[in-house]
């Protein structure tokens, strides 16, 4: 019982690890480049703002308990998220600013356009994201089993949405780009392996704890698969790419 329940415990620390892994390849792509070009600011402003978010879990006590692993190495890893996560979008989008592509980075700015807003200030150059989220968030609160308040069970919506929305920027900049460089293609990639962690997890909990179903655990899990086949068509380029011993991912040339 110890041994699988250290499984269940390391695919949870995997998971932050991988986001930990995340943050590491952005900071290698702009160290190494001395540049933000391909890089998304609003994915790069939401990622970080979603492992912001996630320390609450904490004291609304929403966050895994571990059964063999020590809790404050949980606790100490969403730190470490929390924290290097802002320190990469800050040192990011401050010193590498100038190189920042924003004509491409323009993931929902059509929206402002059509309702006569010029998208000329930081709200509606990077707000969209967040409505969009917060629009979602509460469709899928309407939907979500919880036997919480509104409030917790919202947070809880609106961080599962922006989680899941986070890398639609950077994927349709990659999309305009074709060639993604390998730190940048590795950001989205450990980002998956993280959702991976998570939706073996949910799925192994009831083979560990024998018929234990946690009442979130169908709801956590079509949230993960979702997330994963929202990531899954870049990941087919991905793996070829790597198969082909190409340096970097190579997308189709769709219309954009």
């Amino acid at each position: 019982m110890a041994t699988t329940s250290l499984f269940l415990d390391s695919l949870i620390l995997g998971a932050d690890a991988a986001l930990l892994g995340s943050f590491a390849a952005v900071y290698y792509q702009v160290k190494k480049t001395r540049s933000a070009a391909g890089l998304s600011f609003q994915t790069l402003g939401c990622v970080a703002a979603a492992r912001c978010l996630h320390l609450l879990s904490h004291p609304l006590g929403l966050h895994f308990r571990p059964t063999v692993l020590p809790f404050w190495l949980y606790g100490l890893m969403d730190i470490l998220n929390a924290a290097f996560g802002t320190y990469v979008m800050v040192h990011t989008t401050t010193r590498y600013k100038p190189s920042y592509e924003a004509k491409k980075d323009n993931f929902g700015q059509a929206f402002f356009e059509r309702m006569g807003l010029p998208v000329t200030t930081p709200v509606t150059r990077f707000g969209f994201i967040y409505l969009f989220t917060a629009v979602l968030a509460f469709l899928w609160y309407l939907v979500r089993r919880s036997h919480s308040s509104f409030y917790v069970s919202y947070f809880c919506c609106f961080y599962e949405v922006l989680c899941a929305v986070a890398l639609f920027p950077q994927l349709w900049m990659f999309q305009q780009d074709k060639v993604v460089s390998a730190p940048l293609a590795n950001f989205v990639v450990l980002t998956a392996a993280s959702r991976a962690c998570t939706l073996v997890f949910w799925f192994s909990y009831p083979l560990v704890f024998k018929y234990a179903y946690p009442d979130n655990r169908g709801v956590q899990m079509a949230s993960e698969t979702l997330n994963l086949l929202i990531l899954s068509d870049f990941l087919y380029y991905y793996f070829r790419s790597r198969l082909r011993g190409e340096p970097q991912v190579i997308l189709p040339m769709y219309e954009v």
